[in-house]
């Protein structure tokens, strides 16, 4: 026997304690890892628990009531009392601004999830079951050859201006774009080979799509929602500036940035705040969503 031989064979031996390689970190250690990374992705986090922390102890910290009038303080510049200044009406903006990140924040995040929910599963059943693929992404066509804030606002033409139908509006704007994108997903990875397996043993179709399928797009569709949203507040805003969203005298910051464009000169500080504080959450969630696909994409990992 070569040596060669009896060195393979002896590291085979009972007792003998054989080298092993290091067990890898766990997904949410690299996760966090490529993540924290990121500098701004951080930033964007930042902002985002910001607003959220604004958004979630605005009864407490709002310094004024958001709808008390006192004309004799109005058009006031930032002061002492009045932080960020008073609008046309004498209200306190700061006061205003923080009741309006509540409603920004919640339209954001509910829009996003009626499109997610409706365009993810849009996108498995078309990407999935070859007959139905035609009937919907045609539909997904069609809402598409419409400019998204076009769409959002013929929904509202339709259904009356209101809190409850701009988030309507808003998330079936987006359906289209989850739809296409999970179906791209869906296509690729019922190829494999586990899916095929799957099908072998006896599994059902719809067991097969929901267990091991989907679960392939979930980071696909967690990074599009970290974008979705910041554009769905902005969506929001569009339709309250124009004066089909959110409406007076309810704070929100498209509104209060429509009602002082006739103060831009005397006041400007009336449609600043509220234009900055947009400028922060989209450019926060924007940061935010790079960072997420940097850290859940699988090429990433062994970075």
């Amino acid at each position: 026997m070569s040596e060669h031989s009896a060195s393979v064979r002896s590291t085979h031996l009972p007792g003998r304690v054989e080298s092993r390689t290091p067990a890898s970190p766990s997904r949410v250690r690299v996760f966090w890892r490529v993540f924290s990374r990121n500098q701004l992705a951080v930033v964007g986090a930042v902002i985002i628990a910001c607003f959220l922390g604004v958004a979630i102890l605005a009864p407490w910290i709002m310094p004024f009531d958001p709808l008390e009038q006192s004309l004799p303080d109005q058009l006031q510049g930032p002061s002492s009392t009045h932080w960020l200044g008073t609008d046309e009406f004498g209200r306190d903006i700061l006061s205003r601004m923080i009741a309006g990140s509540r409603v920004s924040l919640m339209v954001g995040v509910i829009a996003t999830g009626i499109g997610a929910i409706i365009g993810t599963a849009a996108g498995l059943l078309a990407g999935y079951y070859r007959r139905l693929d035609s009937v919907i992404m045609r539909i997904m066509d069609i809402l598409l050859a419409f400019p998204s804030i076009l769409l959002a606002i013929a929904v509202i033409a339709i259904l009356g201006p209101s809190l409850t139908n701009v988030m309507i509006a808003v998330g079936i704007r987006s359906v289209p774009t989850y739809a296409r994108l999970v179906r791209s997903t869906v296509l690729s990875t019922k190829t494999h080979d586990y899916v095929d397996a799957a099908r072998t043993i006896g599994c059902r179709e719809s067991i097969i799509m929901v267990k091991h399928v989907f679960p392939n797009c979930v980071n696909t569709i967690i990074v599009l929602s970290s974008l979705q949203v910041g554009d769905a507040i902005l969506t929001a805003s569009i339709l309250s500036f124009l004066g089909l969203g959110v409406q007076p005298p309810d704070p929100e910051w498209g509104q209060m940035v429509n009602a002082g464009r006739g103060y831009i000169r005397d006041a400007p500080h009336i449609t600043t705040f509220p234009g900055l504080a947009l400028f922060l959450v989209v450019m926060g969630f924007n940061l935010l969503g790079d960072g997420l696909r940097d850290a859940l994409d699988p090429r990433m990992k062994n970075t």
